[in-house]
């Protein structure tokens, strides 16, 4: 497990459950093993990357033969399964096409937050850094965008380790200089003017991968999402944490990972009240994205986020492919 560190800068000591360093981002692209990417996978399960397609009567790999169809090249036709069936059938092949991909890192002071193990700051760091080093571990470009309450840094997708990194360290600056004084409970738009200029950078045939807590999500951000996913493949990462979904009934420690004060939380109408705002606005985010091939994935802050990756992708996905 990471160490505490000593930020050089502003002499804080750093708990790595509550903020990231490049090193340990880095060390995740070791946690990418475990879980494969099936060639025939639909294109929007997580991280696919790079996929195959099928493509009639070119390409580099042989598929299969099948019954001939009205527009099949018929330089491609299988003459001898066709002698033999009296039918006529067509050879298909598969070829390999880049699929870029887009990550947008949350990293506001709503991200930080948690009550158990990471903060959702980090969790959606790790999130960011498994996803790059997936990408590249499969030979696509990755690039994205690192987001505050007031900033954004964008890198270009790449399909280059340096590249990979100077994402990460954008994401460990962003993370390292959050404080919980910063935090004003006003509705921030930073999500909503990072998906203007995102809709702006990419083109087509993307897969976008959305980290984040949602705070902000409005109208606004839906019809982004919507023009964004007409021609690419996007992916909602919605980091949560377990007290938002249910506050204790007794005291608990709020701390900003160097000062500590301890809360009361008897008031039962307060903890209902709390609890139906997280599962309303969540039921809103999916309800409004239904429909539009968005698909929304939830990562909690306890479990490794490795291991919750890998159990969402052996579970398979009933999504389907974008037209």
């Amino acid at each position: 497990m990471p160490r505490e560190r000593l930020d050089k800068t502003t002499q804080r000591v750093l708990n790595p459950n509550v903020f990231v360093d490049l090193q340990t981002l880095i060390k995740l692209q070791y946690e990418i093993r475990g879980f494969s990417l099936l060639p025939k996978q639909p294109v929007q399960s997580l991280l696919t990357g790079r996929h195959r397609s099928k493509l009639r009567g070119r390409g580099l790999d042989f598929d299969e033969v099948r019954a001939y169809a009205h527009g099949d090249d018929i330089r491609k036709i299988d003459w001898r399964v066709t002698s033999r069936t009296q039918k006529p059938h067509t050879k298909t092949y598969t070829e390999e096409r880049e699929r870029p991909v887009y990550i947008l890192v949350d990293q506001s002071s709503s991200m930080f937050f948690g009550s158990k193990k990471l903060l959702k700051s980090v969790t959606a760091a790790h999130v960011a850094a498994l996803a790059a080093w997936k990408v590249l571990a499969v030979g696509d470009r990755v690039g994205g965008i690192v987001f505050n309450d007031n900033n954004y840094i964008e890198t270009k997708p790449k399909r280059d380790r340096r590249a990979v990194q100077r994402f990460l360290q954008e994401v460990v600056k962003m993370n390292n200089a959050l404080d919980v004084n910063s935090y004003s409970g006003q509705k921030n738009d930073m999500l909503n003017e990072v998906l203007k200029k995102t809709n702006s950078l990419i083109t087509h045939d993307y897969l976008l991968l959305v980290i984040s807590d949602l705070e902000g999500f409005d109208n606004q951000t839906l019809k982004t999402l919507i023009n964004l996913s007409r021609h690419n493949d996007i992916i909602l990462a919605h980091v949560s944490d377990s007290m938002e979904k249910r506050l204790p009934d007794e005291e608990i420690v709020l701390s900003n990972g160097e000062l500590q004060m301890v809360a009361g939380m008897n008031e039962v109408k307060t903890r209902e009240r709390f609890a139906a705002s997280f599962t309303d606005h969540l039921a809103k985010i999916r309800n409004m994205t239904k429909g539009y091939g968005i698909t929304l994935l939830e990562f909690n802050t306890i479990d490794p986020v490795s291991d919750q990756i890998r159990k969402m992708l052996s579970q398979g996905s009933n999504r389907t492919k974008r037209k």
